[in-house]
């Protein structure tokens, strides 16, 4: 019987609103099958272990560390040497528990879900042995990430090396990388050095609701746009009200008639004191799928990020026709249904253009 230690920097769960956690959930039932027992060690903000109970209910062999503000907080000043983003997820409770662990079972398989789970990789490798083999899972390649955010903020800048550092040692010693698309295999082998055969890509599993999205002319709603994501997420925040200053309002100019709807939970009350008539605000919703079938456009006017967007996928694979930018379609191969541009403000003509194909 095989033996897998599952590391999770997040709760990997289908019952939170952001697609990370769905990924994470959907790589952890790789490993499940009769013949294979897995124990799971998940350091997560306590919502998300709070709404994983579909975790729960299909893994026993369970160790959830709810994290705080306070928690990430004293990690970071205790550790000052390591990068915020993985110290943050350095508990010493939970480098107890895998050595624990670790001393009780002999693993064929340790596997870090998100880079930064990674951080107990130092403390993991003396106490395995050669037949162990050691995977991560990257979501969003960090130090690419920072990057983008540094344009603006200098501290940041300074974060950008130590990140990159620490993201090149710990991809250089383990055996195996999972990515999500073919460019972030690329970034590996071109940036870290890391060779190709030690890269797997697997792209992330769909929301199961978009296999019912049916899309009729007669459904559609002219001059209406979807956006869909976890509006808690900052960058989905800031690319909204991003969208609306530089595109939306010269749309209304143009024609009173035009819609957006936000689709997705948490907003906060900045995006929800936005509402009127033209602008829809839903939060979270059961079944996104009518707002799938009735949008005549799909946009992602992301302007920070990394890693292939689920969002652009899923909008493109339920037969919408989408606009984003670069960092929106990031990994994503052409499609004749996406158009990409940088510039918002020259996404009016794009917009008025399709509408009146459609």
């Amino acid at each position: 019987m095989s033996k897998i230690l599952f590391i999770s920097a997040h709760a990997p769960t289908n019952l939170y609103p952001q697609a990370g956690q769905k990924i994470a959930l959907s790589n952890l039932d790789k490993y499940y099958s009769d013949n294979t027992t897995v124990d799971v060690v998940a350091i997560a903000n306590k919502a998300e272990i709070d709404a994983a109970t579909d975790l729960v209910d299909k893994y026993s062999n369970l160790f959830t560390y709810p994290l705080t503000k306070s928690h990430k907080i004293i990690s970071c000043l205790t550790r000052i040497s390591i990068p915020f983003k993985f110290s943050s997820r350095y508990q010493a409770t939970v480098a107890e528990k895998i050595q624990e662990l670790l001393q009780k079972n002999t693993y064929d398989v340790i596997h870090f879900e998100y880079s930064h789970a990674a951080i107990y990789l130092d403390l993991i490798k003396p106490l395995i042995n050669n037949y162990t083999r050691t995977v991560i899972s990257i979501h969003d390649i960090v130090a690419q990430s920072f990057l983008r955010k540094s344009e603006t903020n200098f501290i940041l800048g300074i974060e950008v090396a130590r990140l990159f550092q620490l993201e090149k040692k710990l991809y250089q010693n383990v055996n195996q990388l999972w990515v999500l698309s073919k460019k972030d295999r690329d970034i590996l082998t071109s940036l870290f050095s890391i060779p190709e055969d030690k890269i797997i890509i697997k792209p992330p599993q769909l929301s199961s609701f978009i296999s019912q999205v049916k899309r009729h002319p007669d459904k559609i709603e002219q001059k209406s746009l979807l956006f869909w994501g976890a509006m808690n997420r900052p960058e989905n925040e800031q690319a909204v009200i991003n969208f609306l200053q530089n595109c939306f309002a010269k749309l209304l100019k143009i024609n009173p008639e035009c819609k957006l709807y936000i689709v997705g939970s948490n907003p906060s009350a900045k995006i929800i004191n936005l509402k009127n008539n033209n602008i829809i605000v839903t939060g979270f919703v059961e079944d996104p799928t009518p707002f799938f079938e009735k949008a005549e456009i799909g946009i992602v006017p992301l302007l920070q990020g990394a890693g292939i967007k689920l969002k652009t996928l899923e909008m493109l694979a339920a037969g919408l026709p989408v606009i984003s930018t670069n960092i929106g379609a990031e990994g994503i191969e052409s499609s004749e249904n996406l158009l990409v541009n940088d510039r918002l403000n020259e996404w009016v003509n794009i917009i008025t253009g399709l509408g009146k194909k459609n």
